[in-house]
This record gives structure tokens, C-alpha cells and sequence, in this order.
């Protein structure tokens, strides 16, 4: 079976961002038509925002477990990218990642992601050298969306609003992800945040 390049995992992911996009548009046009409330534009936002992140995860992990199969694994361009072992399956490499205690890795976030890569990544590239900023922000939004609760709304009032003066209704975690990025700008966070990931 022949190895699939890093940058196919990467466009794929891309594309599913796209499309996911797309809807969003379609939801905003729908919404200015008057077909849709508020509240289920910004439901709306949330559950793309768990695909979209949820897409990010299952590409980090076709990557890094691709790093470690051969023969029909994943290929990186860059020499210092790649499995620290190499195992024949799938199976193995996610029992690898799960490591001691089997439990499920987690693929989202720096330090879930750098236990990982320390374990079975050479160097732990290209992790090691990444800019985690989005990534951590869409963690605390995800978890906030996922995981409803006041300590989850906390850690994503403290990590990713800040002190940012906002209006009431983007303080709340779907209403954040709608809200324009500024006063000047077309994008929406939700747009932002995708991007970066």
C-alpha cells in the first residue's frame, strides 16, 4: 500500500473547513431573508464549530499515527518528521498513542499533543516548533460548546474573551463565534479561529 503525503491529510482538511464554511454562509443568507432566529444562527455556529474542530483532530491523528506505519503510512517532505518507531498497522500506532493505561489520546491542545508526539514522534516535530495560540483557543471554545458547564464558560471567558469589551451577546460562546473580529472587519470569529487551526 503506498504512503499518503502529509500535505493530502492537510488539504482534506481544508477542504471539510470550506465546506463548513460554506453552510455557515448559507445559514447567514438564510438568516438575512428572515427564515431563521438568532439563537438558531448561532446553535448553528456552534455545532460547525465541533465539526470543524473535530476535522482538526482526525487529520492530527491520520498524521501522527501515519508517521509511525510502514509500509502505507504517512510521508512528511521534512527529513526530522517522523515516527520515532515504526509499527505495520493503524491499530498498533493508536495503542502507542494512547500509551501506558490505554486510554484515548487526545488531539487537541498543546500539552495532549506534545505527550503524544514526545512518545512517538522523532524531536516531537513538527510540534515542538508550532504556534499552539489557535489551537489552544479552540480547545477552550470547544469544551465550553461540548462540556457546558460553569468551569468549562470560565476557562473560555479567561482564555479566549479576556478583557475584550464586547457586546452582552457575544460574551456567550455561541454568540462569541458569530461576532465580527472588529467593528472594521467582514470576518467572523468563528471564520478567525477556523482559519488558524
Amino acid at each position: 500500500m503506498p504512503s499518503r503525503k502529509a500535505n493530502q491529510i492537510a488539504i482534506a482538511f481544508r477542504n471539510k473547513a470550506i465546506r463548513l464554511d460554506n453552510t455557515r454562509s448559507r445559514v447567514e443568507e438564510a438568516f438575512a431573508r428572515g427564515h431563521l432566529r438568532v439563537s438558531d444562527v448561532e446553535v448553528t455556529y456552534a455545532g460547525l464549530f465541533l465539526q470543524v474542530v473535530v476535522g482538526y483532530e482526525a487529520a492530527v491523528e491520520e498524521f501522527v499515527l501515519g508517521l509511525m506505519v510502514r509500509p502505507g503510512g504517512v510521508e512528511s517532505a521534512a527529513a526530522n518528521v517522523r515516527g520515532r518507531l515504526q509499527v505495520r498497522n493503524y491499530a498498533h500506532a493508536r495503542q502507542l498513542a494512547a500509551g501506558p493505561g490505554g486510554r484515548y489520546a487526545s488531539w487537541i491542545g498543546k500539552k495532549d499533543v506534545m505527550s503524544v508526539a514526545e512518545l512517538v514522534l522523532l524531536n516531537s516535530e513538527p510540534f515542538k516548533s508550532a504556534d499552539w495560540l489557535f489551537v489552544e483557543q479552540c480547545r477552550y471554545v470547544r469544551n465550553a460548546i461540548a462540556h457546558p458547564s460553569d468551569h468549562a464558560f470560565q476557562q473560555f471567558q479567561r482564555h479566549v474573551v479576556q478583557m475584550r469589551p464586547l457586546p452582552t451577546r457575544e460574551k456567550t460562546v455561541h454568540g462569541f463565534l458569530r461576532g465580527r473580529l472588529s467593528s472594521s472587519s467582514s470576518q467572523t470569529r468563528w471564520e478567525n479561529l477556523a482559519a488558524g487551526l
